[in-house]
């Protein structure tokens, strides 16, 4: 009997205190299954990380994907979904289109967190290589002159922008437009300043987006009858 007695005296300070760590354990745990569960639904930005040198995406790409996530009410309400975002890594990925399919685990939500959706499921991306060209610039009009006038000429200055973007998309080019310059009831020469603005997608001007434009008019030429022509009935 002194023999168990010193059994369970031996090293109670240590015994009491795994005691205690252990009960504070399974309240914690049973504490988190008797939480109710919820469901929630965000809407999250789209990221794409360690795209490759000199490349870039030249395929468009949704703004954001909707995402659905469930957990313990205690763990949805401590998560900010301000924090969220889909990534998508392109380490790996080589010029082409490539198609992405969404796992739970590219959502940057905590552990205790179940990612139960997202959609869309997949993401058509292409990656191209950065290319660079010089291209002229083309005035774009809109409008037409005052009666009696026409445009005679037109001049730009800069004459040519260096743009950059995918290069598959640059070979396909064969100048940049402005924005368009009214001559809308005009009839004298003018000068404006306006943007040049490729209107394909990825592509921007590096040098020479801002552009004046002189736009000179002239009287339109007047019809006159030929000789020996008759004049019609009255």
């Amino acid at each position: 009997m002194p023999r168990l007695r010193r059994f369970f005296f031996r090293n109670l300070g240590l015994k009491l205190l795994a005691l205690a760590i252990a009960l504070l354990a399974w309240f914690a745990l049973s504490g988190q299954r008797r939480e109710r569960i919820s469901e929630r639904s965000y809407r999250i930005p789209l990221s794409l990380v360690n795209v490759p040198a000199h490349t870039m995406v030249a395929s468009p790409l949704p703004g954001g994907v909707d995402v659905r996530v469930r957990g313990s009410f205690t763990a949805l309400r401590q998560l900010e979904p301000e924090r969220l975002e889909a990534v998508i890594d392109l380490a790996d990925a080589r010029p082409g289109e490539r198609v992405h399919h969404f796992a739970p685990e590219d959502i940057n939500v905590p552990p205790e967190v179940e990612v139960l959706g997202i959609a869309p499921g997949e993401v058509r991306v292409t990656l191209d290589r950065i290319g660079e060209r010089l291209l002229p610039i083309v005035p774009a009009l809109a409008g037409d002159p005052a009666p009696g006038s026409q445009v005679v000429d037109l001049a730009v200055e800069p004459r040519i922008a260096r743009v950059v973007g995918p290069a598959t998309a640059l070979e396909k080019m064969t100048g940049v437009s402005t924005e368009p310059v009214s001559v809308a009831g005009r009839s004298a020469t003018f000068s404006t300043t306006t943007i040049a603005l490729p209107n394909i997608p990825g592509v921007r001007v590096r040098e020479g987006q801002v552009v004046r434009v002189t736009v000179r008019l002239g009287p339109s030429p007047t019809l006159t009858p030929s000789p020996g022509a008759r004049p019609g009935p009255p």
